[in-house]
């Protein structure tokens, strides 16, 4: 067995029996060459719908009333040959495959990129692996998540949180590998395995996060209303605090619009009901 083959074998071994899942199940997903195995199908496409566009203007059929394809306005090649020596059956087979094969990439393309990632710096098994890659590189480089479904939404503060973690880690490493920038085969600790869970993090975090965000946007307005007898000045602040926590829901969370109008009616109807106890309780 050549001795690459061995090494190789020995590496994936121990990378497909890893206990942590980071390690587990943690693949590479070549975002770049998959984008230039993309633009190279579609220039060939693009050859063959060129040559198919101008045979089809060669017939010289009068373009329907409406001409969506704004056919009468088409650029005209010089000295095009007969539609009969373009459309062959050679040329349909090739279209058909090519097409089938750009339309896989670009669906397959779609489903990585809606895969969840992780930094290579949050595995220190797969990050010393790596030694054609530099630090830099390392903190760049993202690894697919396979054992997870596609990943539906982030809100902007979680990824606040995500972006932060890595910046982190990233700031320790290069402090405890200092003597060594690239991590060529450099252990971060002694002891067990490094890992970062920075999406498990970040989640908990952004929850946490709006969970405070949420108490205090509750207390401080009906503390406000608590002290305030006037009903004019009472009316300020609940369109204030409306406003602002509007504002807030939008720019940290990803939600649609119906999901805004909900949170935000709840909140102003939270406010209002309060003021109207008040009042008759007064």
């Amino acid at each position: 067995m050549p001795q690459n083959l061995k090494r190789q074998f020995s590496t994936h071994w121990q990378n497909s029996t890893a206990d942590n899942n980071l390690t587990l199940h943690g693949f590479r997903r070549f975002k770049t060459t998959h984008l230039l195995n993309l633009r190279f199908l579609e220039a060939e496409i693009a050859e063959l719908d060129h040559a198919v566009y101008q045979a089809g203007l060669s017939l010289d059929i009068t373009p329907s009333v409406q001409d969506r394809l704004k056919l009468k306005h088409g650029k005209r090649d010089e000295n095009v040959p007969q539609f009969d020596t373009i459309i062959t059956s050679d040329l349909v087979l090739r279209l058909r495959d090519l097409l089938q094969r750009y339309d896989d990439a670009l669906i397959a393309f779609n489903k990585i990129m809606s895969m969840d990632t992780f930094s290579l710096l949050d595995d220190e098994r797969q990050f010393i692996q790596r030694t054609d890659l530099t630090l830099e590189e390392k903190y760049e480089t993202r690894l697919l998540r396979v054992d997870r479904g596609p990943r539906t939404r982030q809100d902007p503060l979680q990824r606040w949180f995500h972006q932060r973690l890595r910046s982190f880690r990233y700031w320790r490493l290069s402090g405890k590998l200092r003597g060594d920038q690239e991590g060529h085969g450099a252990r971060i600790g002694k002891g067990e395995w490094s890992y970062q869970n920075t999406d498990l993090i970040s989640s908990f975090l952004g929850r946490l996060a709006m969970a405070i965000i949420t108490v205090v946007f509750l207390i401080v307005p009906l503390w406000l209303l608590s002290t305030e007898p006037r009903k004019g000045a009472q009316i300020v602040i609940i369109s204030v605090s409306v406003l602002i926590f509007s504002g807030v829901v939008t720019s940290m969370l990803r939600a649609s619009n119906l999901e805004m109008i909900i949170v935000t009616a709840a909140y102003a109807a939270i406010l209002s009901v309060f003021v109207s106890n008040t009042s008759v309780a007064c």
